[in-house]
């Protein structure tokens, strides 16, 4: 019975995953949606774990168990792209024939107005929820590029329908109002859903169209047909006889069109953190813009994307990443956390000190990680959890993580927002070097320094043993600092040596520089580990007491003592600048680190660099290679997308301060909106905008958009309005519009003589 046990599990495991594609082949001609999505959703994980296993075993198992592998793997991606095709099928017949028919929402000959004029058509409220919520579905069930290509085919392959009936649609003239309601709808719930179907900003706005996905350049088409039919032949006649009074020969829209889609500015200019009557001309976006479309798009995403987060933090100056930094460092005034290197090793918790936002018991969280964990398929534990919670704190370590390694200017990015802390410089003091409890902002510089600590730890502990004096140990401990310097990011060296340059005057640091103080902060807490780390039992934790006993009343210790060593060195170094035993060290160190900076941001070129994309990218890559990184940019990405709306507010307005910081939170998720206020809400606007506000909106600056329209085609769409057809049922006031219009589009000239 155990020797049955023992090695048939590889091959069976081989032979029965491979019926299972067979067996769901059968299934697809009979499956509904719910079906469809969980079995994409399961393939494709099978999928993705297959692979992963078959890139960590190569070498490790037989050239057959690797092949039958890949014909696994093979199989089922295969699988997951025929049911993801059928899903979208499904989906896409499930819009044409059911959520876009409703037989008194499309009677648009009809002569009685529909709902008496109080409301849009049922079609296009009923596609937006249902788009909505596909979206949702698919988000939580498929993986994510899958389920971005299913879902932007599902919008492209409606848009094809709806487009093609607003154009090719004859209203009468009692209906006419809703018609062109409904077609405004259209194009503010395409804003919105496009969104989630583009992965940058530039796509969004439908430049560079030759590098454009197919679904991409699909929709922007399409809406830019259905912006030319609404302006035309929805626009009202005043409007109309004001724009066309001087000619059909030199309109604005005539002209050919460039810059962003004009249908994004038509239908949502708050996209781009402006209104009507913020636009000037339609042309490129500005940089303050840019910045707010991308964080549009980067919260519409089905998954973080790194790139992307970085590129957003640093558009237009870094404006989102001041933003947020000065709203986080003012939250934190007064907020300390025990250093991270020392929270695993204290049975008990620093009193009055908040440690990273968390259960104040260090015991007590061992305890309950088991319980935090989510319980589901294929977790990690401790970085998969339902829901981070996210504190200030957590949000600042990690933002001012990710800017240090960024071309970021700290004069204008990181100082600015330290100074709204009142008590800022006093953590820089001399005095704070033995202090383990420090802001978020300096526990995340002092990030970068520690994996450089550990061989200088050990240089010293060595010298110690083999007969240094304590006064070659301090001279030591400056000459691997000077070498070592070399080794840190740019952007750590730059922010402390632009801290040196804005502290007050009763802030003195060690040494005069706030570059040297961090340093040795960062070294203290690696000696003081070490002595933690070699500490033993309970007898050699009592000799600590004594060897600082010792110290202060200028005893010896014994070097050949690990712990007691790294003791006395660690409390040297707190009075390293002290009676000028190493002051000209000290000045040649500092001058030789304030060169090699220079020296090196002129060979990157900073100032040149901020945009390119590639540089971005390597930032990128920077920080996913590291724990701590990839812990910040998952910290600050949840950050941005949960405080988002407070922080787009921020964007748009000039005077930032205007929202309150209590409002930029992002302790837990944004709670899901209920369902009645997304069937009667696109995003935070009216559903029937245009049927309540007809009058309203800026019709003349909407005819102000270059769109390449020619002059035939102007009078083809204004000679189909139904008012020009029923002119005797109009008012008065459009009555001679109507007639002045109808003049101009079939003689070319306006005659207004009686």
């Amino acid at each position: 019975m155990a020797q049955s046990l023992k090695k048939p599990s590889r091959v069976n495991s081989f032979s029965s995953s491979s019926k299972l594609p067979n067996n769901s082949w059968e299934s697809l001609d009979h499956a509904d949606l719910t079906v469809l999505t969980a079995t994409l959703g399961a393939a494709a994980l099978i999928r993705n774990c297959l692979w992963c296993y078959n890139q960590r075993a190569k070498g490790r198992i037989t050239e057959q168990s690797s092949d039958k592998l890949l014909r696994c793997y093979k199989s089922y991606n295969e699988m997951a792209e025929a049911v993801a095709e059928r899903l979208l099928d499904l989906h896409c017949r499930l819009i044409s024939l059911y959520i876009l028919n409703e037989a008194d929402s499309l009677n648009w000959q009809s002569d009685k107005p529909f709902f008496e004029k109080e409301r849009c058509s049922y079609v296009i409220q009923m596609w937006w929820l249902y788009m909505q919520g596909t979206k949702t579905d698919l988000w939580n069930t498929v993986s994510p590029k899958m389920a971005q290509r299913i879902f932007s085919g599902m919008l492209n392959e409606s848009l094809s329908i709806i487009v093609a009936r607003f154009i090719h649609g004859r209203p009468s003239l009692a209906r006419s109002m809703q018609f062109w309601a409904d077609a405004f709808n259209v194009l503010c719930c395409t804003a919105c859903l496009a969104l989630s179907v583009c992965v940058s900003g530039d796509e969004m706005i439908g430049l560079n169209v030759e590098k454009l996905s197919t679904y991409v350049r699909d929709i922007h088409a399409k809406c830019n047909e259905l912006l030319i039919c609404l302006l035309l032949r929805g626009a009202p006649l005043k409007i109309l006889f004001q724009i066309f009074r001087k000619g059909l020969d030199n309109l604005t829209i005539s002209k050919p069109r460039c810059g962003p889609s004009p249908w994004l500015y038509v239908c949502s200019p708050n996209l781009f953190g402006v209104t009507h009557s913020k636009s000037k001309g339609f042309q490129n976006l500005g940089e303050d813009q840019a910045a707010i479309l991308e964080l549009y798009v980067l919260k519409s995403q089905p998954q973080p994307n790194w790139t992307q987060l970085i590129k957003v933090l640093s558009m237009n100056n870094y404006s989102l990443a001041r933003a947020l930094l000065g709203v986080l460092v003012r939250q934190c005034v007064g907020h300390v956390d025990v250093d991270p290197s020392h929270r695993s090793n204290t049975s008990t918790p620093v009193e009055g000190v908040a440690m990273g936002g968390s259960t104040p018991a260090a015991a007590k969280n061992k305890e309950t990680d088991k319980e935090e964990k989510c319980g589901g398929f294929l977790c990690t534990g401790k970085s998969c959890k339902r829901t981070l919670s996210i504190t200030p704190a957590m949000g600042l370590h990690g933002l001012v993580y990710i800017l240090a390694n960024t071309a970021c200017d700290p004069l204008r990015v990181l100082v600015p927002a330290l100074k709204q802390d009142p008590a800022w410089s006093s953590y820089l003091d001399r005095q704070q070097v033995w202090n383990q409890a420090r802001p978020p902002w300096l526990n995340a510089l002092l990030e970068f320094l520690r994996p450089f600590t550990t061989p200088i730890v050990d240089t010293l502990l060595d010298a110690v043993k083999t007969g240094a004096s304590i006064y070659q140990a301090m001279s030591l401990a400056l000459g691997c600092l000077g070498e070592l310097h070399d080794c840190l990011p740019l952007g750590v060296l730059q922010m402390a040596l632009c801290m040196d340059e804005n502290v007050p005057a009763h802030c003195r640091p060690i040494g005069g520089s706030v570059l040297l103080q961090v340093m040795i902060s960062a070294l203290y807490a690696a000696l003081l580990q070490t002595a933690r780390d070699t500490s033993a039992s309970t007898a050699q934790q009592n000799l600590e007491t004594e060897v600082r006993l010792q110290e202060s009343e200028g005893g010896s210790f014994d070097p050949q003592n690990r712990a007691a060593s790294a003791i006395a060195l660690s409390e040297a170094l707190c009075s390293i600048d002290e009676d000028n035993k190493h002051t000209a060290q000290i000045d040649d160190l500092m001058d030789f680190m304030r060169e090699s900076l220079v020296r090196r941001s002129a060979a990157v070129g900073f100032a040149e660099i901020e945009d390119v994309m590639c540089i971005i990218e390597s930032y990128t890559d920077q920080l996913a290679f590291t724990e701590i990184g990839r812990s910040s940019l998952k910290i600050v990405h949840e950050y941005l997308i949960r405080a988002s709306k407070p922080l787009l507010e921020m964007l748009h307005d000039e005077n930032r301060h205007k929202v309150p910081d209590s409002r930029v939170i992002a302790y837990s998720p944004q709670p899901t909106k209920p369902l009645t206020n997304i069937m009667f809400h696109i995003d935070d606007t009216a559903f029937d905008r245009l049927l309540i506000n007809y009058e309203a909106l800026d019709w003349e600056l909407m005819f102000e958009i270059p769109l390449s329209v020619t002059s035939q085609r102007v009078r083809a769409q204004v000679l189909s309005r139904p008012e020009l057809i029923n002119i005797l049922q109009l008012e008065q006031d459009d009555r001679e519009a109507a007639n002045f219009v109808k003049q101009l589009c079939t003689t070319g000239v306006l005659n207004r003589r009686s």
